[in-house]
């Protein structure tokens, strides 16, 4: 069953892509269209939230609401309201392996503090690209301790994920995950990659996996065109 704001807005983006509403118009003041549209201010709140996500409207504070594009733009959409949706990006896009490596903790800044056997890691670089799209949106080195090292062996060139790979070989699986997330500057070796100038605006979110046990399955690095990715936050307070 469709929801009020979800009807609403499919009412606004139909009304954009017949020019009623047009590309770079800003939207009249939340109280003020709620009551010409007869809908509740929160139902017109969700309504945009929906349209924002969907890369159509942008919402800045002091400068109101702004339709920016007339159709809904590509984008991955990682919404968090648990460790299901935490994992969603290894579930629902495929890691084309790019190559591995052995490396130092001493070689890589996101490893400093983090334990393997011998010091040395296993490297798995990938990239995941968008469905209909041939740029990847999304460039990442995962980091396997020594002890998971392995798997290396029976990787395939794509799936959804290491840490699949690393919870059926070795009967286990991830209970927690720690993630950071940050904007940088888009390192050169990376910005061709994803499709963004050297030193454009990227987001990087480092992420280390836990087993049940506590036990660290696997560091990721992972850089992200900021126009085809969302990581949104949903948290309820019981």
């Amino acid at each position: 069953m469709t929801t009020l704001h979800q009807q609403l807005s499919d009412t606004l983006l139909q009304q954009i892509q017949a020019g009623k509403l047009r590309v770079g118009e800003k939207l009249p003041p939340e109280a003020d269209y709620a009551i010409e549209l007869g809908v509740s201010r929160s139902t017109l709140r969700l309504a945009y939230t929906e349209l924002e996500r969907q890369g159509v409207l942008q919402r800045r504070k002091r400068a109101g609401t702004t339709i920016i594009a007339d159709r809904p733009q590509s984008r991955f959409n990682m919404r968090t309201t648990g460790l299901h949706e935490l994992l969603s990006l290894g579930r629902d896009t495929e890691l084309v392996l790019t190559g591995t490596q052995t490396v130092h903790t001493d070689a890589i800044p996101q490893l400093h503090g983090y334990e393997s056997e011998t010091n040395h890691w296993l490297e798995i670089s990938g990239t995941r690209t968008l469905p209909g799209e041939k740029v990847p949106f999304n460039s990442t080195q995962i980091y396997v301790p020594a002890r998971y090292a392995a798997i290396e062996h029976v990787l395939e060139r794509s799936g959804p994920s290491v840490f699949r790979t690393i919870e059926e070989r070795f009967g286990i699986t991830v209970e927690r995950v720690s993630q950071t997330t940050k904007a940088i500057r888009c390192p050169a070796e990376i910005s061709s990659i994803i499709g963004l100038d050297v030193d454009a605006p990227a987001l990087r979110i480092v992420a280390q996996l836990y087993d049940t046990n506590a036990t660290l399955m696997e560091i990721s690095v992972a850089t992200f065109d900021p126009e085809r990715f969302q990581l949104q936050t949903d948290v309820e307070i019981e």
